[in-house]
């Protein structure tokens, strides 16, 4: 089924109704453990934070040196825990949207595929990082090819990451520009969380994320099967 931008965030609000406190505290959880990571938003987010100690606290003894200490051994936990911790948020996502039942602690249930989550962001970055090298256009496309492989997993975690990502770019053909329009009707948010420094994330994020589950939920056919609409 194909829905508008508007359709998947009437969607996701109305899944947030009742659950808005928890679903903020899961999201704020989720982006201090490094769900996001990857994302171009957080690595901008994380140097605006560098730079703005850097301002403030250069003039402490060897602050530079722990900066960069620091700095590096937060990336890496980023880097390396975030993954699992992105599996166990999607999965809190699609119990929303389900209206099974939700806890904050789904977000730590899905360490039991820590090295296929590090092995799915290593080999995606990879991917982008190569398309992108032959020009731009090529590397926003890899972006959105592969931009369902996490979803796919953390449903199928049987999948290698490989059979993720093919099966990632044959349910997103068709459906990529679908995807730029949902994540660019969000734009005023961003501009309103960069110019508030991320308070208005709180509200903004888990709206965000529900609403692409509910573009995953359509697109791959889950939505169908899970509320019987193939019967």
């Amino acid at each position: 089924m194909n829905l508008t931008s508007a359709e998947y965030k009437e969607i996701a609000r109305d899944a947030l109704k009742e659950k808005r406190f928890e679903a903020t505290i899961s999201f704020l959880l989720a982006a201090l453990l490094g769900a996001f990571c990857t994302s171009a938003y957080f690595i901008c987010q994380f140097a605006a934070a560098m730079g703005v100690s850097i301002r403030f606290f250069e003039g402490v003894p060897h602050f530079l040196s722990f900066l960069l200490v620091m700095g590096i051994i937060l990336a890496l936990f980023y880097f390396f825990v975030g993954g699992a911790i992105r599996f166990g948020y999607i999965d809190y996502n699609l119990a929303l949207l389900d209206r099974r039942r939700t806890e904050i602690f789904r977000l730590f249930g899905k360490f039991t595929m820590f090295w296929k989550a590090l092995y799915m962001r290593v080999i995606v970055l990879i991917c982008e990082f190569l398309y992108s090298l032959l020009l731009i256009v090529p590397g926003i496309i890899a972006v959105y090819s592969y931009a369902m492989v996490p979803y796919i997993l953390e449903e199928k975690p049987n999948y290698s990451v490989g059979r993720a990502m093919r099966t990632s770019k044959k349910i997103m053909k068709g459906h990529k520009w679908q995807l730029f329009c949902l994540r660019f009707s969000f734009l005023g948010w961003y501009v309103l969380g960069i110019v508030t420094f991320g308070l208005a994330f709180l509200y903004a994020g888990p709206y965000i994320n529900a609403a692409e589950a509910v573009f995953y939920n359509e697109i791959s056919g889950r939505a169908d099967v899970y509320y019987g609409r193939n019967k």
